[in-house]
């Protein structure tokens, strides 16, 4: 049985509370009310404070959904990356770094470490969706992994994972507790 918060939760996913259009299009047996909001509300009998407490543990949603693109797409349907993404630890499955070190090596502020200089660069610190063996050219569960931008962008297409791993990763988090001036907060995941 599919209870209301998993229901908001695929309905928030899918763009079905957010475009009253595709909504009509893809619930036209329900009874519409002023708002998409409304109608949820009454045709799932959920209370506002049970709405506002859904919306508030799915506020990821439009962050996460904007990772959600172009190959990815092939390989997951929006729930399941949602899924899959919320699972993760929020750390570079290479290297280890948090996305808390990232956002504190990548703050726009006067202290901030990275980027080097002022030109425009790629990242803004966050974690991105990599693709292990990037031979494949696939993004699916098993092939997909968290990595924080120096990772990523080092390792590209062009060093296998066992390599980076064996090889680069050390170097990496050495060069990340630099810069931190302290230990990362994870232990190393490829060991």
């Amino acid at each position: 049985m599919i209870t209301n918060e998993i229901r908001y939760k695929e309905y928030k996913l899918e763009g079905l509370l957010d475009s009253w259009q595709l909504y009509k299009e893809e619930n036209s047996e329900i009874d519409y009310e002023a708002t998409i909001i409304k109608t949820f509300q009454k045709q799932f009998s959920v209370s506002e404070d049970e709405y506002n407490g859904y919306k508030e543990k799915y506020s990821d949603i439009p962050k996460i959904k904007k990772k959600y693109t172009g190959e990815r797409k092939k390989e997951f349907n929006v729930i399941e990356f949602y899924d899959w993404y919320t699972r993760q630890d929020q750390s570079c499955g290479y290297c280890g770094i948090t996305q808390d070190e990232l956002y504190e090596l990548f703050a726009n502020t006067d202290n901030r470490v990275l980027p080097l200089n002022d030109a425009q660069k790629r990242s803004s610190g966050t974690l991105e969706i990599e693709r292990k063996d990037s031979q494949s050219n696939i993004y699916d569960s098993t092939n997909s992994i968290l990595a924080c931008p120096l990772c990523n962008n080092a390792k590209s297409n062009l060093i296998g994972e066992e390599s980076w791993r064996n090889l680069f990763v050390n170097a990496m988090r050495n060069y990340y507790e630099k810069l931190l001036g302290k230990k990362l907060e994870k232990p190393n995941p490829s060991i």
